[in-house]
């Protein structure tokens, strides 16, 4: 027999969840653009991705918190 946990099996959970962590991804991947282009002294690209790297990183946050509720 199998035994089920207690918390019920909720997909739109783990939909948000998986979103907030491709999110994640994102921000790291746009921060890493944004310092490459930093150092190779192309100041409006890296601006670009700094501010891309903290909207994707607040956007998961936002995610991650839904997912807890």
């Amino acid at each position: 027999m199998v035994e089920r946990s207690a918390v019920a099996h909720q997909p739109a959970s783990e939909a948000i969840a998986t979103t907030g962590l491709l999110l994640n991804f994102a921000s790291l991947i746009a921060i890493a653009v944004s310092l490459a282009s930093w150092g190779a002294s192309d100041s409006a690209v890296a601006g670009v991705a700094a501010i891309a790297a903290v909207l994707t990183f607040v956007a998961s946050l936002v995610c991650f918190g839904k997912q807890a509720d």
